[in-house]
């Protein structure tokens, strides 16, 4: 089981393994939010969020997480 305090780290870090997918294919995202050209972040702002959201709910939903993150 995931921890409330890991939470964040642990949602983040399945992000991360799609993004440097993405990256290793080559696909950019255009993103409107995105202000800085140097960030490398490819899932960025309410991507990420929502992103995020998504995954959260599906590890609830298999008893991977107990509770949404307040």
């Amino acid at each position: 089981m995931v921890t409330e305090k890991d939470r964040l780290e642990f949602i983040g870090q399945i992000i991360d393994i799609f993004e440097d997918f993405l990256e290793e294919k080559g696909i950019e995202i255009q993103n409107d939010e995105k202000e800085d050209s140097e960030n490398p972040a490819i899932i960025y702002g309410t991507d990420y969020g929502g992103l995020s959201d998504y995954i959260e709910n599906m590890m609830m939903s298999w008893g991977v997480l107990k509770t949404k993150c307040k």
